[in-house]
């Protein structure tokens, strides 16, 4: 391990929490990233935003990422279903030792890194290595491989007898099968070239989420609309959903709701998406910037276009 990992992973072991997460976030303004408040409301699925172009990614930082459960990462990834962002976990370690650097983990579908494989990323390294069950493990480039084999006339058997491994193996390689650090050591000594191809832990495989899953929906104001409501159980707003390809960021509770609006403000400019509050009755348009929209309105409205013109008049 290079030296200046070394002294980033013993660094980062010595932070605590809030201090990861204003590293982190340094980090990204530096790389050009417009970043969002933290999101300071508990308890809470993700901790802030960042924006690069095209590029949205929800982050949530632990120090000890054993602390992800299924029902933060099942939100993480709702979030980034709809939003078409990437969910992302920077964390130190896990209850049993320290997060390698250059590796690439996954809890519950949610990417993982550590801090200095983040910093390196951001500034054009990609990591090599993903855990997987059994081990660290690598991409091979498979064509490329299967090329150089066969300019050298090498049969599948020599390369297996070179590498410590069967034939069948061999060929799984060459169909695009991970291959362990010392298997893929053996092959690029061999050939006296590289064939690891980097892993692209900003590859999301989005999925179908589930429609109006509320126990007890207080969305029945938008029900006749037959509107696509994903429930958000651990953010600022309480639902998450979509008209016309455009995201919609929405609220119905109203303890705290100055602060939640203002943060919910800040988090619709990092992802430049919509967002509403649902209120019993109101004076006012909107508050902090986030219109204010009620329930007799609602139930007025006829198209969930009417909703995106509500919106738009009220910003």
């Amino acid at each position: 391990m290079p030296q200046s990992f070394y002294i980033k992973t013993v660094f980062c072991a010595m932070m605590n929490r809030d201090q990861l997460v204003s590293s982190i976030r340094t980090l990204l303004t530096k790389a050009g990233f417009f970043v969002s408040d933290i999101c300071s409301i508990r308890p809470s699925s993700f901790d802030f935003f960042a924006r690069r172009d095209n590029l949205l990614m929800i982050l949530k930082v632990l120090n000890n990422i054993d602390a992800l459960n299924a029902e933060v990462a099942h939100e993480l990834c709702n979030l980034a279903n709809v939003l078409k962002g990437i969910p992302l976990l920077i964390g130190i370690r896990s209850s049993t030792r320290q997060l390698e650097d250059g590796v690439v983990y996954y809890r519950y579908n949610v990417p993982i890194i550590n801090y200095g494989t983040f910093e390196e990323y951001l500034k054009g390294e990609e990591p090599l290595i993903c855990a997987a069950p059994g081990g660290l493990y690598v991409n091979i480039d498979s064509e490329r491989l299967k090329e150089r084999r066969i300019q050298k006339g090498v049969s599948l058997g020599k390369l297996s007898r070179i590498v410590g491994v069967s034939r069948r193996t061999i060929r799984m390689y060459e169909k695009g099968e991970r291959a362990s650090i010392h298997a893929i050591t053996q092959i690029e000594e061999f050939f006296g070239e590289p064939f690891t191809k980097s892993v692209n832990f900003l590859q999301f495989s989005r999925s179908e989420t589930p429609r109006n899953t509320l126990p007890d929906n207080p969305f029945t104001e938008l029900k006749h609309l037959n509107l696509h409501i994903i429930p958000i159980f651990r953010c600022p707003f309480d639902a998450i959903s979509e008209i016309q390809s455009d995201s919609l960021l929405m609220g119905i509770r109203r303890e705290r709701l100055s602060e939640r609006a203002r943060l919910l403000s800040n988090i619709s400019q990092v992802t430049e998406k919509h967002s509403f509050f649902i209120v019993e009755h109101t004076l006012k348009t909107n508050i902090e910037g986030i219109p204010l929209i009620s329930k007799k309105e609602l139930q007025k409205i006829k198209s969930p276009e009417q909703i995106l013109e509500l919106i738009l008049e009220r910003t």
